[in-house]
């Protein structure tokens, strides 16, 4: 496949193979981040370990975002200019043992799930963190069911 041979012509990154920019969508590179309200948001690879949200809240001393280890996780701190929070959203990803099997079997701490936020007038805003468990969740009270 000619993606796999040559992953560097331009028209087999990413954003291009999606279509963002056609779709209407502004592409941030891997590592930057994006702003809305007092949030940031990002892919999240650049704090690591077995509490990756505490080593982004006090790397970065902001409100963020991210999906990278595909974990669910919050930490909490309050500075001298406020409250701030880290999250880690968990993903979407197929978590089949087939399509894994790059893992070699290992267990994995993953968890799919996907965040709703709502922002208010100042940057304030709420995060909830919404986790589908066997392709399940409930939301605003109505059960959602992905097996269907």
């Amino acid at each position: 496949m000619c993606v796999e041979k040559y992953p560097y012509i331009p028209q087999y990154r990413f954003a291009n193979a999606v279509d963002l920019k056609g779709r209407g969508y502004k592409y941030y590179q891997f590592g930057r981040h994006l702003k809305i309200g007092k949030l940031y948001f990002y892919h999240g690879h650049q704090y690591g370990g077995q509490y990756h949200t505490s080593n982004h809240l006090r790397k970065l001393g902001c409100n963020i975002m991210y999906g990278h280890w595909h974990d669910l996780q919050n930490m909490t701190a309050t500075h001298m200019d406020g409250p701030k929070a880290a999250w880690s959203i968990g993903c979407l990803k197929d978590m089949k043992p087939k399509a894994n099997e790059w893992l070699d079997n290992r267990r994995i701490n993953w968890a799919h799930a996907f965040a709703i936020v709502d922002f208010f007038k100042g940057g304030l805003f709420t995060v909830h963190v919404i986790q589908i468990i066997n392709g399940k969740t409930s939301l605003w009270g109505e059960l959602i069911d992905g097996n269907k």
